[in-house]
């Protein structure tokens, strides 16, 4: 039986799981810290309501946007996927030949939905979301 497209992917570019715990974790530590300090930012400017929260959501696009295009200078343009296992682990574009029992890269090696990892993980919507209204509602009060 040939081995699966997820198979193949982490035979040739193996991901050690103790590996991608590290780099969740600074992701979500990342992720909490910027949150927090853009919550007492909007504290500070007294936004209220929608204005907070697209405040919110502008920060977080800008430092994800921020740390991917580090992932990309890191790792010569393949983008996340040598840090993050995005869908499965699977690599686009590999082929097993069974004929003559060759692997094939018809793709760059990126790694399915690695991306997301970055620009959802780490909390985004949830830890850190928490973080930013309680610096927002802290400071916010505190200043009023």
């Amino acid at each position: 039986m040939p081995p699966t497209a997820q198979e193949l992917s982490l035979l040739i570019n193996p991901l050690v799981p103790e590996s991608v715990q590290h780099n969740n974790r600074i992701l979500t530590q990342l992720h909490s810290l910027t949150s927090f300090l853009l919550g007492l930012t909007a504290g500070i400017l007294a936004l209220q309501s929608a204005t907070g929260f697209i405040f919110y959501l502008l920060g977080t696009i800008t430092v994800s946007g921020l740390f991917h295009a580090v992932l990309l200078y890191r790792s010569s343009g393949k983008g996340a996927g040598g840090y993050f296992p995005g869908a499965g682990g699977e690599i686009e574009g590999l082929t097993f030949s069974s004929r003559d029992g060759v692997v094939r890269d018809a793709g760059r090696g990126v790694r399915k939905g690695a991306w997301r990892d970055v620009w959802f993980g780490g909390g985004v919507l949830g830890e850190a979301l928490s973080g930013f209204v309680l610096g927002w509602a802290g400071v916010g009060g505190v200043l009023r």
